[in-house]
């Protein structure tokens, strides 16, 4: 597509367009409005951090490690049948190590 044919789709869009009289799954007016400032407004920070405190457009923090061939197949399989994701398993397992030496010297 050229940039004229992105043109007449935004101005049908914008001034041809008919949307069904009692539709519901199309916004109108200020609803309309409010979604698309919404959608540019998370678009602007890429994915969701998991950090519950986190402000918008701020990420998580991010740390590597390199692991064994036999553990890191461990973790596949358990991540695999636990229907979670490996990166989950590591958060959860880091947390719990944590909590349980955080005393211990």
């Amino acid at each position: 597509m050229t940039e004229k044919d992105y043109d007449a789709a935004a101005e049908w869009a914008e001034h041809d367009m008919r949307l069904p009289a009692g539709s519901k799954s199309s916004l109108r007016d200020a609803d309309a409005a409010a979604f698309g400032r919404e959608l540019v407004e998370r678009s602007q920070g890429g994915r969701p951090s998991i950090d519950p405190d986190a402000g918008p457009g701020e990420k998580s923090p991010v740390r590597q490690v390199r692991l064994p061939r036999a553990l890191n197949a461990d973790l596949d399989a358990f991540a695999r049948s636990h229907h979670r994701k490996p990166s989950d398993v590591l958060r959860e397992a880091l947390s719990e190590y944590l909590a349980t030496h955080k005393n211990a010297s």
